[in-house]
């Protein structure tokens, strides 16, 4: 497997997004698990989902509005 077809290190990015949001990395797992998997039911590319997944985590954790700019 080539370095840059490997799929992003889930835990990591749940651990940073729970340390910038300062909540609890389980419930930060369950949000982010969700959302990713939400995006990927409709994706015909899946490659960059995990890069959605992180806006929309952060955005819904930061408490604005779903699909608004912040």
């Amino acid at each position: 497997m080539f370095a840059h077809d490997r799929q992003p290190d889930q835990e990591r990015i749940v651990a940073v997004l729970a340390d910038e949001a300062h909540v609890p990395n389980r419930d930060v797992a369950v949000l982010y698990e969700q959302v990713r998997s939400a995006l990927a039911r409709g994706a015909h590319v899946k490659k960059f989902l995990h890069i959605f997944a992180i806006r929309k985590v952060q955005a819904i954790l930061r408490g604005a509005a779903p699909g608004s700019a912040a």
